[in-house]
């Protein structure tokens, strides 16, 4: 599979172009090394409901922080077009790179501190998703090449959508009228590590769909107006995908009171002229992680999105979790 990584190239300079950099501590001269880095990456994204796959460069903006092995900021270097020139000792350094992020600290930031930065989904659009890789505890000596693999901070969620009915209601109408993800973490930070919002904190569709200000900017990402009816035996893939932010809430069902809580896919559709849900729950939406959802219908759903579908006998859900490359194929024929 093909990786998202940026490749830092450290060309190769002649001994007679380092430079010597008196040690404050020592007294000896250390060498510095000329450094030229490249940013390579590109992925193959899925722009709307029914358009072909485009292929959009991903890499916007990035800039590439360097810190010594005691968290001290060394330098840090900004591109548009992923190209970089410095000088580094013979030292052990962390590298960490952010893509397609505005707002990054400067100045006297340390590597704790920048790995706390908080980034919000609304910073993120289709073939331009927000970035993080590192590379630690690297020692420069000599002239070489650095690879440090980047990850998206979103997940990545894919469905397809059969129905499967019989007797009465074969001949009852059917039509998917949205389909949507609810309790989607609105923020988090660049660190690695699948984190448990605060409840408090910003969320987006809370136990259901919403509309309204502050929700146009990511409703791309989230959600998708279907409106199609389906025979009795039938299936929808629409191509859409969705990207929510990482979530490791514990989960509850409580419809009454808002709590943080797992997030969820959700069919919303009318059998009969009766509204019924459809809704599937991730038990944990980790980082750079495709999700896809086969789900088979066969009765009505649920009242409430957050309503349990428990054993129901009415819908088969099946959920396959895979790492996200190549634009986040999986395999297998769904």
């Amino acid at each position: 599979m093909k990786r998202y990584l940026f490749v830092i190239g450290a060309l190769l300079v002649a001994a007679a172009g380092c430079d010597k950099e008196p040690c404050a501590v020592c007294g000896e001269e250390l060498t510095q090394h000329h450094v030229c880095l490249e940013l390579t990456g590109s992925a193959l994204q899925t722009k709307a409901l029914d358009v072909p796959s485009l292929s959009e460069s991903n890499v916007v903006r990035c800039r590439l922080y360097v810190f010594s092995r005691g968290g001290e900021l060394v330098g840090d270097y900004d591109s548009l077009d992923g190209r970089f020139d410095f000088f580094l000792t013979d030292e052990t350094y962390d590298f960490v790179a952010v893509v397609n992020k505005g707002g990054l600290p400067g100045g006297t930031v340390t590597r704790e501190t920048l790995l706390a930065t908080v980034t919000r989904l609304s910073e993120n659009a289709v073939g331009c998703f927000v970035m993080a890789g590192w590379l630690d505890s690297h020692l420069i000596e000599s002239d070489e090449k650095i690879t440090v693999e980047v990850h998206r901070l979103v997940g990545k969620v894919s469905y397809k959508v059969r129905t499967a009915f019989s007797g009465a209601l074969a001949e009852e109408p059917f039509v998917i009228e949205d389909i949507y993800l609810t309790n989607v973490a609105g923020s988090c930070s660049l660190a690695p590590s699948s984190p448990v919002p605060e409840a408090d904190a910003l969320w987006y569709n809370r136990m259901d769909l919403e509309t309204g200000e502050g929700t146009d900017a990511v409703s791309d990402l989230l959600a998708g107006h279907i409106g199609l009816p389906l025979k009795a035996v039938d299936s929808i893939a629409t191509g859409h995908s969705f990207y929510p932010f990482p979530n490791a809430s514990p989960d509850n069902h409580d419809r009454e009171r808002w709590t943080g809580r797992c997030t969820r896919f959700v069919v919303r559709a009318t059998l009969a002229g009766r509204t019924t849900y459809y809704p599937v729950t991730l038990p944990e939406v980790r980082s750079n992680h495709h999700y896809h959802i086969d789900l088979t219908i066969s009765n009505y759903g649920v009242e409430h999105p957050e309503d349990p579908l428990g054993d129901y006998t009415g819908v088969t859900p099946v959920l396959t979790v895979d790492s996200w490359d190549e634009g986040g194929s999986l395999q297998g024929e769904f």
